[in-house]
């Protein structure tokens, strides 16, 4: 009996960080963000406010920055962080220690990046990328316990693959004619045209016209502001009002 007690007591010694990490991953899906004060254009400016000197091109995480283990915001954690437990000896006797998580350096494929990526990551979340299929599907999935688990790093990652995505599905801005590029098909001042430049070009045409009709000064940046979100039709239909002759940059049909 007292063998099968020394036994019992050699088993307890050797600790695992099974529940340790249940817990962790179980208060990262369940955590709640501290209230955000919505601040209104005349609002008194708050004590100790940082204020970026660019805006950020990816959309704010809505989960924030880490809280503990700030260095999971620099890589895919799955949520894992620091744990904190007791080392047991084989008279009973419990002394603190921690637990760090099983951190990586791996380099993964992005398809829709078409590069790879190195980031550090723990063996857990390798792991589940292996059965989401890859580093796209894992990052792009919508489960909301798993945005929450990207961290910042994820987030943004996520955000390049969804944009990335996004712009692989849209349409072509020309198609090939007889080997050459065409952005647009249709009349201009009574003729069919092909245009065989693209928009930006095109604007460079209208431009000195816009200017000479417009009082003040206009500078090229402004006016290619003013004309961003217009399609092609529109900027033709501009050209057309103010007769620019558009034979550098399009070829007439029969």
């Amino acid at each position: 009996m007292d063998a099968f007690r020394g036994v019992i007591r050699g088993v307890r010694s050797f600790s695992t960080t099974v529940c340790a990490n249940a817990r962790q991953y179980k208060s990262v899906v369940n955590r709640q963000l501290k209230e955000k004060k919505d601040l209104k254009v005349g609002d008194p400016r708050p004590f100790k406010l940082w204020v970026p000197k660019e805006i950020s091109k990816y959309p704010e995480y809505p989960y924030g920055e880490a809280r503990i283990f700030k260095r999971s915001d620099k890589g895919l954690y799955g949520g894992q962080v620091i744990a904190f437990g007791n080392k047991v000896s084989e008279m009973g006797n419990r002394s603190r220690r921690s637990w760090l998580p099983n951190v990586i350096t791996k380099s993964l494929w992005s398809s829709s990046l078409n590069k790879m990526i190195k980031m550090k990551m723990t063996a857990r979340v390798l792991r589940t990328i292996t059965k989401e299929g890859g580093l796209d599907n894992y990052l792009t999935k919508e489960k909301e316990a798993r945005i929450k688990e990207l961290g910042l790093f994820g987030w943004r990652l996520r955000y390049e693959v969804l944009k990335a995505r996004e712009e692989a599905a849209r349409p072509p801005a020309y198609e090939i004619v007889d080997g050459v590029k065409v952005y647009y098909q249709g009349e201009y001042q009574g003729k069919k045209i092909k245009l065989i430049s693209g928009k930006r070009r095109l604007l460079r045409e209208l431009f000195p016209a816009a200017k000479q009709n417009t009082t003040g000064e206009l500078s090229f940046a402004a006016f290619n502001t003013k004309f961003a979100n217009k399609s092609i039709p529109e900027i033709l239909k501009e050209c057309e009002r103010l007769q620019v002759d558009l034979s550098a940059v399009s070829s007439t049909t029969a």
